[in-house]
């Protein structure tokens, strides 16, 4: 009997151990607690479109991927999202420019992916965008034409869109947009509001909204 209780007493504490460790262990993709970011309420964000959107052809939930162009870091200085660090969101309402309606285009964003691959979900508007800042660009890449405050056309541009050059190559000069920057910056033709469920509209009512890679934008944190 001495010999079964003391099995069971064994078995049991092992068991125990185990559940424990198990516990323990982050769920993956969590943020532990010691390496946790958060964003309170208000704070901005610089970012880099990096890849185009285009109202033409976006359907609503597509991804929408940008990068940060600053460090955050957390308590104790370390750098948890780096300069780079994807921040994603989607396409929350879009529609092509029809006739004599505007052409539209609502986008949320989600989330930052941190230097170790976790998820730290937010919702964020868009409080202002703009053409790339040409003085991050590097000195062996060619410079922007500048469009005198308007787009000017590329090879392939598209009459029916503003944004069709609104990337590295073809966007009026511009540097990095402020803190407190605020709606359109040096884009003629474009409107920046709230969106219905709580996205950034963009509208243009004379051409398709398209968003080039390279554009800034600063993010505010909603919640």
């Amino acid at each position: 009997m001495s010999k079964l209780l003391g099995s069971l007493l064994v078995a049991t504490l092992a068991t125990g151990v185990s559940l424990a460790q198990n516990a323990a262990q982050p769920t993956s993709g969590s943020v532990s607690p010691s390496t946790a970011l958060h964003f309170a309420p208000g704070t901005t964000i610089r970012v880099e479109l990096a890849k185009s959107v285009d109202a033409k052809k976006a359907k609503v939930s597509d991804e929408v991927i940008a990068k940060t162009m600053d460090d955050f870091p957390d308590d104790n200085k370390e750098v948890l999202a780096p300069k780079g660090a994807k921040v994603v969101g989607h396409v929350a309402e879009v529609s092509p420019r029809q006739g004599e309606s505007a052409s539209t285009l609502g986008i949320a964003f989600d989330k930052i992916v941190l230097k170790n691959g976790t998820d730290v979900p937010f919702k964020a508007s868009i409080q202002a965008i703009g053409g790339p800042d040409l003085s991050a660009v590097p000195t062996n890449e060619p410079m922007p034409q500048s469009g005198g405050g308007a787009p000017t056309m590329s090879p392939g541009h598209d009459p029916d869109s503003y944004g069709g050059s609104m990337g590295r190559g073809g966007m009026p000069a511009s540097g990095p947009l402020p803190p407190n920057a605020q709606g359109v910056v040096g884009i003629s033709g474009i409107s920046l509001s709230a969106g219905t469920t709580g996205d950034s509209l963009l509208t243009s009512p004379k051409r398709n909204v398209k968003l080039d890679s390279g554009m800034q934008m600063i993010l505010r944190i909603v919640q």
